[in-house]
């Protein structure tokens, strides 16, 4: 494909009139300035046109194409909305059992950013404070996990002046609220310093309110650093043993990235996962999933489908399945049976299954997937 230079408004009114897609000029013009005709025209053109070369459209309106760009845009905030549900779940676990270990006293309220209570996935040394027993044999250090294999002492809880940068960008966080004359920060733990270079040791922020301000992604990168004691605590909030640790971190590369798809505006029915991820074999047969290789890379591509089935195990779907539903019946009603059921074997195909009954059987939750 080559590169495409710049076209005026006009140009891409008149692209689409020689291209035979009906529309009002006037209608066009509002949306052409609302929405980036990237996303919405080039996007979802493959499942609407009739020809390819040249390119065709057969009794297509634009009313058909901004009924897709709406459905995936309510897709997203569903799943979306699911995958901060699960953000914050993850959250209040790994707070509460880490809290248990390590911060259950004042003078321990800091412990979470003492590199000792945690565990280098670099670290094979059993006599180490951070040994990690998975080190020599450690999943995808060389792709997905590279940065977490290598670079634990970068994490963000071990960083200098942490608590000056949580307090500090943070407006919810009052230095003053987190002081007290009992508390002395221990060695090893991060301190409060103010722009002067002042330093107060007698200011503590408890791990569940500093977990609340880290993303997703590093919440992720936090998973693979907590020591067993801990994360086996977290793997039984999700109803699974510490045997099935590597396969709940893998199960979460997959969420990160979807989630990350929907909050930056991707079109979520085009979504597959990079091909750099790694995806583990007891994954795929436990969720039936069907990895696609991708020319002659070793790693293989997940299709929304695929993701979803992993999602459900956290979630019940019903609100994907309402939204399918509704979306399929107001096609056939804009469009005619016939060619709204043409639309929706190809849009289900593209999404990674074009069996319906397949999708209605995963979203209302007859398929109960276990590790």
């Amino acid at each position: 494909m080559a590169i495409k230079s710049f076209e005026s408004r006009n140009g891409l009114v008149n692209k689409l009139r020689s291209r035979g897609l009906i529309f009002d000029e006037q209608e066009l013009r509002n949306t052409l300035k609302k929405f980036n005709y990237y996303s919405l025209f080039n996007g979802f053109e493959n499942l609407l046109l009739c020809e390819l070369h040249p390119k065709k459209y057969d009794a297509v309106t634009l009313k058909d194409f901004e009924a897709l760009y709406e459905f995936d845009k309510k897709l997203s905030r569903i799943i979306f909305s699911y995958l901060n549900k699960l953000e914050s779940a993850l959250k209040t676990s790994i707070a509460y059992h880490f809290a248990k270990c390590y911060c259950n006293t004042l003078a321990n309220t800091m412990q979470y950013t003492n590199k000792l209570n945690y565990m280098d996935p670099q670290d094979d040394n059993i006599l180490s404070d951070t040994y990690c027993p998975y080190s020599n044999n450690y999943p995808f250090f060389n792709d997905q996990n590279k940065r977490i294999y290598f670079s634990f002492n970068d994490f963000l809880f071990f960083k200098p002046f942490y608590l000056s940068n949580l307090i500090n960008y943070n407006d919810h966080i009052d230095k003053t609220f987190y002081r007290s004359p009992t508390y002395s920060a221990p060695r090893g733990v991060a301190v409060y310093r103010d722009d002067d270079n002042n330093y107060y040791s007698d200011v503590a922020v408890p791990i569940w309110v500093a977990i609340e301000t880290l993303s997703f992604g590093e919440v992720l990168r936090l998973l693979h650093y907590l020591k067993v004691d801990v994360i086996e605590g977290v793997l039984d909030d999700f109803n699974l043993r510490i045997s099935k640790r590597f396969e709940f971190l893998n199960m979460l590369d997959f969420l990160l990235y979807l989630r990350n798809c929907c909050a930056h505006g991707s079109l979520i029915n085009r979504f597959n996962t990079p091909i750099r991820y790694i995806v583990n074999s007891n994954i795929v047969r436990s969720f039936g999933l069907h990895p696609q290789k991708y020319l002659n890379y070793k790693h293989s591509k997940l299709s929304l489908f695929d993701v979803l089935k992993i999602l459900s195990y956290f979630y019940s779907l019903n609100d994907i399945r309402k939204l399918l539903k509704h979306f399929f019946y107001s096609n056939n009603q804009r469009m005619g049976v016939r060619r709204g059921n043409e639309l929706k074997e190809k849009i289900l195909n593209q999404m990674g299954c074009p069996r319906y009954i397949e999708w209605k059987s995963l979203l209302s939750g007859d398929i109960l997937f276990e590790l």
